[in-house]
């Protein structure tokens, strides 16, 4: 019967030191990590690019920084095979669309594009990685579903 007080007390002490850990964190900035969006195209304003995404919540613009090591690329009309590893190890082979690169000024308003950045905290703009143009999509048959 001595246990169960024992054992609340010392998980008591462990989440106290959790939260002793995490508070001291909290002023420190978060690490970039990597995010992918698909958006439209909307304009340079500056040294940032400014995208519009469309979602269940209605029309955002978001922006994000780019410079020299941004990488700018369209999709061509070919396919290319290449070689991806799955879970366990396993490769198998994936048609992927092939790309060219691009200049900044050869992106128009409009363009469906696939945005990768780095995003850090709510106070920093992102940074862009890479802005992949997407070819634009077959049209649908028509009677089919989906």
């Amino acid at each position: 019967m001595r246990r169960t007080p024992q054992l609340a007390v010392l998980s008591l002490a462990i989440l106290a030191l959790t939260g002793l850990a995490y508070a001291d964190r909290e002023g420190e900035p978060r690490k970039p990590r990597p995010q992918t969006r698909i958006a439209e195209f909307r304009k340079v304003d500056g040294s940032k690019l400014v995208f519009l995404v469309r979602g269940d919540s209605g029309e955002r613009e978001f922006a994000c920084e780019y410079d020299s090591d941004t990488k700018f690329l369209a999709e061509t009309d070919q396919d290319v095979k290449v070689k991806v590893r799955g879970e366990g190890g396993v490769e198998r082979e994936v048609t992927k669309p092939q790309t060219k690169p691009i200049q900044l000024k050869d992106l128009v308003s409009g363009q469906r594009v696939v945005v990768t950045m780095l995003v850090g905290d709510e106070k920093t703009t992102p940074r862009c990685v890479e802005v992949r143009v997407l070819r634009p999509q077959k049209p649908r048959r028509e009677g089919s579903d989906g």
